[in-house]
């Protein structure tokens, strides 16, 4: 006589299924925190640099080179006082200046913003930063030195 086979799993097949569910269900998990946090860490940055930008667009619109050169503080909401200072710098082109702006923010402990600094460097024109004394005999020598160029270039082009 044939014995009919019964239709079903063992136990062991039972219980190896059940251990590779719960291992995926804990990775899967773990997978979607670690994603979580990472997108929260990505926005509170994001949020920083914008903060930090639209600090760096107001203190540029400050076209006196006096107030711009002495530095200052600016409240915001999310970092507290941000305290500025630059550095200006005179380039090879007339009225092109290189400005270093040096940002230090003191932090929001509520929103969890870290205090920090961050560094500017940009090339600005004001042709009205010519006429302040740190600049006004630079400005001249560069002027010379251009008039020198051309007549030299006119009296080479007069030659041939």
């Amino acid at each position: 006589m044939m014995r009919k086979r019964k239709k079903g799993f063992m136990l062991i097949e039972v219980l190896i299924a059940l251990s590779l569910f719960g291992l995926s269900a804990v990775y899967l998990v773990e997978g979607a925190f670690v994603a979580s946090r990472t997108i929260r860490f990505m926005k509170d940055t994001r949020e920083l640099e914008q903060d930090l930008l639209w600090a760096r667009n107001e203190i540029f619109k400050e076209e006196d080179y006096e107030e711009l050169s002495e530095g200052g503080d600016l409240p915001t909401i999310s970092m507290g006082d941000i305290q500025w200072e630059t550095e200006v710098e005179m380039t090879g082109v007339t009225d092109l200046y290189k400005v270093i702006l040096n940002l230090s923010y003191d932090g929001n402990d509520e929103l969890g913003v870290e205090p920090g600094e961050r560094t500017y460097a940009m090339l600005m024109l004001r042709p009205t930063w010519s006429k302040h004394g740190d600049f006004n005999s630079d400005r001249q020598r560069l002027w010379d030195e251009r008039k020198e160029l051309i007549l030299e270039l006119e009296e080479e082009r007069n030659r041939f």
